[in-house]
C-alpha cells in the first residue's frame, strides 16, 4: 500500500495523477500556507476539495490494504444510494482512483458535511439541557432507522458523526459499514474501544448488530450530561478520545466511577445502566438487542399465577400491562391463532402440556417487542400409604405398604426408598410412620398411628378369711345315781363348714376390697347353742 507522503504527492500533482474526473476537476483545500489540507485516520487520508457550482467533497483514499474492498464499496455505495436517508452522505467508490508511485488504487469520494464532531458540539452545548435532549432525540431517531432497513455503521463513535449548524447529524466513515448484502462478510474493523462491547475484538462477521452497543453508550452519555454538566470536566470529555465511558469501565461497570455518578440522576438512567450491564454479561455481539427495544422490554409486564401448573386442573392466569400505544397479541403455544388484547389484560386458562406464551407488541414505529412466559405442566403425586392393623399389643408385627405415583423421590420417615413396597415392623408402643414424598410441586407427607393395646394384669386382691376354731373338747360328768336313770342320747352331727366363696371384683363391679368384714365363725359356740336349744326342750 502507498505512503501518506505519496499519496499527498499525487494529491498534488491531481491533474496527472488523480484518476477520479470528479476529484480531478475540483479545488482541493489549502490552509494560509498553501499546503494541501488532510485528514488522517487508521486506514485512510482525506483530503476535503469544492467543485464548480460549490459542492463540498472529500477525496480518501487509503494507506492499508482494506480486503476485497472493491466488491465491498460497490456494494456499499449502492446500498446508501438506494436508502436515501438524509444522514447518510453520497458515497461513491472508483477502482481507478490515483496513481501514486506508478500503481494504480482505489479511491472513494464522499459529499463532504461542514459540521463539527458530536462530542464538541456536547460539549459546546453542555449547559443547554433542551438543545442536548433534542441531539438525543435526533440520534435515537437515526439508529431507529438504521434498525429498520438492517444496517450498521460498524465504527459508531464521535469521530464519525458529525453536526452541522443547523443541528442536523451525519454519519461519515464508511469503511466498516453493514447492509444485508454483506452478511457473513468477516468482521475486520474493531472500532474504537471506548465505544465498543469487549467482545467485539473477536467477533468473526458483519451484521446488523455492530452498532448496538455503541448507540448505547453515545445515547446514555449525552443525557446524562444533559442532566448533570459537571459530568463534561469531571471526566475530561473535551481531551479525551471518547465521551463519558472508558474501556476499564467495562470491566467491572458496577463499581466504575460512571456508573456511581450516572445511577442517581433518576429511574430513566437505571434503566439504562441495567441495559448495559446486561450488555456486558453476553459473550457475543450477536445476543445483543437494540436497547431502546430492551428499554421498552423492561416497561412491558407479563406475569403468571404460576410457572408450574398442575396437569388439566389448576387454573393459569396470565396479566399482563403495555404503558404505551402499540398492536398487541398473544399467541398461546404452537397454536396459529393469535388473540387480539388490550394495553392492560388478563387471560385464565387449565393446561394439559408444558407450554409458552408470547406476547407480542408491535410499536407505532415499526418496532416488536415480544415477551414470553413458559408454564411447565406436571401430574401430581399419588400416595397410597396403609397398615394391616392399627392397633396392636407390644411386639405383635405390623405390616406397611406403600405406592407412590409421579414423585421424584419418597422418604419412609428419614430414610429414602423406592416408590412401592412394603415393610414389617414391631412397635414396642405407640408409633407414628411418616411418608413423605417429593413431586415438582413440594413435598407432600402422609402419616400412619399404630396404636398399643395393654396387656391384661390381675390385681391382688385381699380377702378376709373366716377364723374357724376346729379345738372341741367336751367334759361330762356324770351325776351319781342310784337309781337306774336314764341318760338321754344326744346325737352329735358333725358340723360342716365351707369358706364362703369370695365373689370377683369383675362379678359384682367392684374395684375395692370386699366390706364389711365376714364375722368370726366358732363350732364351739354352735355346738353350746346345740346343747342349750335340747335343755330348753
Amino acid at each position: 500500500m502507498p505512503t501518506i507522503p505519496s499519496i499527498r504527492t499525487s494529491v498534488e500533482n491531481q491533474s496527472v495523477l488523480v484518476l477520479d474526473e470528479h476529484a480531478k476537476n475540483g479545488v482541493f483545500r489549502r490552509d494560509a500556507r498553501g499546503r494541501l489540507i488532510a485528514y488522517t485516520g487508521g486506514f485512510s487520508v482525506v483530503f476535503p476539495y469544492e467543485t464548480a457550482n460549490g459542492e463540498k467533497w472529500a477525496f480518501r483514499c487509503w494507506h492499508v490494504d482494506v480486503n476485497n474492498s472493491k466488491r465491498r464499496y460497490e456494494i456499499i455505495s449502492d446500498a446508501i444510494q438506494q436508502t436515501q436517508l438524509d444522514f447518510l452522505c453520497g458515497f461513491e467508490y472508483t477502482e481507478n482512483g490515483i496513481n501514486v508511485d506508478g500503481r494504480i488504487y482505489p479511491t472513494t469520494r464522499m459529499r463532504w458535511i461542514a459540521g463539527i464532531s458530536i462530542k464538541d458540539y456536547i460539549c459546546q452545548n453542555r449547559d443547554s439541557k433542551q438543545l442536548l435532549k433534542e441531539l438525543a432525540d435526533k440520534f435515537l431517531a437515526m439508529t431507529r432507522s438504521m434498525h429498520s432497513l438492517s444496517l450498521a455503521h460498524g465504527d459508531l463513535q464521535h469521530g464519525n458523526i458529525l453536526v452541522d449548524k443547523n443541528h442536523q447529524l451525519f454519519l461519515v466513515d464508511y469503511d466498516s459499514f453493514y447492509c444485508p448484502q454483506l452478511r457473513g462478510e468477516a468482521d475486520t474493523v474493531t472500532g474504537l474501544a471506548e465505544y465498543q462491547h469487549p467482545a467485539r475484538i473477536s467477533n468473526k462477521s458483519v451484521s446488523e448488530k455492530l452498532d448496538y452497543f455503541s448507540e448505547l453508550i453515545i445515547y446514555l452519555s449525552i443525557l446524562a450530561i444533559a442532566e448533570d454538566p459537571s459530568l463534561v470536566d469531571k471526566y475530561k470529555v473535551a481531551d479525551a478520545d471518547r465521551l463519558l465511558f472508558s474501556k476499564e469501565d467495562f470491566v467491572d461497570i458496577k463499581n466504575a466511577p460512571i456508573y456511581k455518578d450516572i445511577y442517581p440522576l433518576g429511574t430513566d438512567f437505571q434503566d439504562m445502566l441495567a441495559v448495559l450491564e446486561d450488555y456486558l454479561g453476553h459473550r457475543s455481539i450477536d445476543d445483543l438487542f437494540p436497547f431502546e427495544s430492551c428499554l421498552l422490554h423492561k416497561k412491558v409486564s407479563l406475569t403468571a399465577s404460576t410457572t408450574k401448573a398442575v396437569r388439566d386442573t389448576q387454573s393459569v392466569e396470565l396479566v399482563w400491562e403495555v404503558p404505551f400505544d402499540a398492536e398487541i397479541t398473544l399467541r398461546k403455544g404452537r397454536e396459529t391463532e393469535v388473540q387480539q388484547c388490550e394495553k392492560h389484560g388478563k387471560f385464565t386458562t387449565t393446561l394439559s402440556e408444558s407450554t409458552t406464551f408470547e406476547l407480542s407488541i408491535k410499536t407505532s414505529d415499526g418496532q416488536e417487542i415480544k415477551r414470553g412466559i413458559a408454564i411447565a405442566v406436571f401430574d401430581e403425586c399419588e400416595i397410597e400409604f396403609t397398615a394391616d392393623k392399627y392397633y396392636v399389643f407390644p411386639t405383635i408385627p405390623v405390616k406397611i405398604s406403600w405406592k407412590v405415583k409421579n414423585a421424584k423421590k419418597v422418604w419412609l420417615d428419614d430414610e429414602e426408598i423406592q416408590p412401592s413396597g412394603t415393610r414389617i415392623i414391631e412397635p414396642q408402643k405407640a408409633t407414628t410412620c411418616v411418608l413423605t414424598a417429593e413431586d415438582e410441586f413440594g413435598k407432600k407427607k402422609q402419616r400412619i398411628e399404630i396404636g398399643m393395646l395393654p396387656i391384661p394384669q390381675v390385681k391382688s386382691l385381699l380377702v378376709p378369711t373366716p377364723n374357724i376354731v376346729n379345738n372341741l373338747s367336751l367334759t361330762i360328768k356324770q351325776p351319781r345315781y342310784i337309781a337306774n336313770i336314764r341318760f338321754p342320747k344326744i346325737a352329735i352331727v358333725m358340723v360342716k363348714t365351707e369358706i364362703p366363696q369370695v365373689p370377683s371384683l369383675k362379678d359384682v363391679g367392684l374395684n375395692v376390697e370386699l366390706s364389711p368384714p365376714l364375722p368370726r365363725f366358732s363350732i364351739k359356740r354352735s355346738i353350746q347353742n346345740i346343747f342349750n336349744h335340747i335343755t330348753k326342750k
